[in-house]
C-alpha cells in the first residue's frame, strides 16, 4: 500500500507542486481580505481545497489512463483503494496544518496564530476535508473525472431547486435549518464536554470508513 502512495506522489508531482502554489495564493488572498476574513470561512474554504488533491491524483489517473495500469501491478484493487483513502487522509491533515500556518503568517494576513489554530477552528477544516473526500472518492474511483462532474453538477442542481423554491414560497426554511444544526451542535458540545472532539472524530471516521467500503465494492466493479 505504500508503494502505491509513492508511486502516486511521484507521478503526480508536478501538478501536486502547482496546485500548492495555486492555493497558497488563494489562502494568502483570503486571510487578507479586510471585509471577509474569517476563521470559519477560511477553515471552510481550506478544508474544501485540501479534499480536492487526493480527487486530483484519481482524476487524473483516469484522464492519462494510467488506472488500468496500477491494476495490472501485483497488487488487489482492495490494496489500490486503501492507498487512496491513507494519501486523502495523510495529505488532508498535512495540508489543513500548512493551510493556517499560510493564513496566519502571511504579511498582510488578518487573522493570526492564536485564531486559527483554536482546536475548534482546525476540527472545522478537517471535517469539511473529510466529508467532501468521503463523498467525492467513491464516484471518481467508479467513473474517475466523470464522477466528479456529476457530485458537483448534482450539488449545483440541488442549490438552484433549493433557493428557487425557498425565493417562490418566501420561506426562512434554509435559515432555520442551518440554525438549528448550529444549535444541536453547540448543545452537544456543551453536553459531551471535553468528550466533543472524540466524538467528532469517531463520526468522520465511521464516514471515512462508509465511503471506503463503498470505494471497494464500485472500484471492483470497474472495467479497464
Amino acid at each position: 500500500m505504500l508503494r502505491v502512495m509513492k508511486r502516486d506522489l511521484i507521478m503526480n508531482r508536478t501538478a501536486l507542486v502547482s496546485n500548492l502554489v495555486i492555493m497558497t495564493g488563494f489562502l494568502v488572498f483570503m486571510s487578507s481580505w479586510e471585509e471577509g476574513a474569517s476563521t470559519g470561512t477560511f477553515a471552510f474554504f481550506a478544508g474544501i481545497m485540501m479534499a480536492f488533491v487526493p480527487v486530483m491524483v484519481v482524476t487524473r489517473e483516469d484522464k492519462f489512463k494510467a488506472m488500468a495500469l496500477v491494476c495490472s501491478l501485483p497488487v488487489t484493487r482492495k490494496t489500490v483503494v486503501g492507498a487512496r483513502y491513507m494519501l486523502a487522509v495523510s495529505s488532508s491533515v498535512l495540508g489543513i496544518l500548512l493551510a493556517l500556518t499560510v493564513g496566519s503568517l502571511a504579511p498582510t494576513s488578518q487573522l493570526g496564530v492564536s485564531d486559527l489554530f483554536r482546536p475548534g477552528v482546525v476540527l472545522h477544516a478537517l471535517s469539511v476535508t473529510t466529508l467532501v473526500v468521503a463523498i467525492l472518492l467513491p464516484f471518481t474511483l467508479r467513473f474517475g473525472a466523470l464522477g466528479l462532474i456529476m457530485v458537483l453538477a448534482s450539488f449545483q442542481v440541488l442549490g438552484i431547486v433549493a433557493l428557487t423554491m425557498v425565493k417562490s414560497t418566501q420561506s426562512s426554511v434554509d435559515r432555520r435549518l442551518v440554525e438549528s444544526i448550529v444549535q444541536t451542535v453547540s448543545d452537544l458540545h456543551v453536553w459531551a464536554g471535553g468528550g466533543f472532539y472524540l466524538m467528532v472524530f469517531a463520526f468522520l471516521a465511521a464516514v471515512l470508513w462508509v465511503s471506503y467500503v463503498m470505494s471497494v465494492w464500485v472500484f471492483r466493479k470497474r472495467e479497464f
